[in-house]
């Protein structure tokens, strides 16, 4: 599974971002379809992040149990999994309060800027993530050159 984690990432970065331009048009347009595509996106992305966060603990336990690093290489790793691992309990922790706020009818969460605004913030936590990742990844490239 491990092997998998550059094929998993992919998918929630993206369809987080989707999720955001559907919360952030349905906002602008008071349109309440956008608003709900975004939630069901956000579910997916949840759903999809747990398994680009196992396979990314995976590949970083195969990767240091094999090879003793650089520090330079291990910071990378230390950062991107921190952020990794933080945004994958955020995107729960949002997919859950949007879970709830649907469920109970909560006008303030149908309509207005609230999940517009917290999708928005959360595709950008994903992507300083994935630059991570794309860092880390160039990072333990060099590392295997110079060896």
């Amino acid at each position: 599974m491990a092997e998998l984690h550059p094929f998993f990432v992919h998918f929630p970065i993206a369809i987080l971002i989707v999720a955001a331009l559907f919360d952030f048009y349905g906002a602008i347009k008071n349109n309440q379809q956008h608003p709900r595509t975004a939630y069901t996106l956000q579910l997916m992305a949840g759903i999809s992040a747990i398994f680009a966060a196992i396979s990314g603990n995976l590949a970083e336990t195969m990767l240091v149990a094999q090879e003793p690093l650089h520090q330079g290489v291990m910071a990378s790793f230390q950062k991107h999994t921190s952020i990794g691992n933080a945004a994958v309990w955020i995107i729960i922790l949002v997919a859950v309060g949007r879970t709830f706020a649907v469920l109970e009818k909560k006008e303030w969460a149908l309509k207005g800027w609230v999940f517009p605004v917290i999708s928005i913030l959360l595709a950008g936590l994903i992507l300083v993530t994935g630059l991570l990742g794309g860092a880390l990844s160039r990072n333990i490239l060099e590392y295997f050159r110079s060896i």
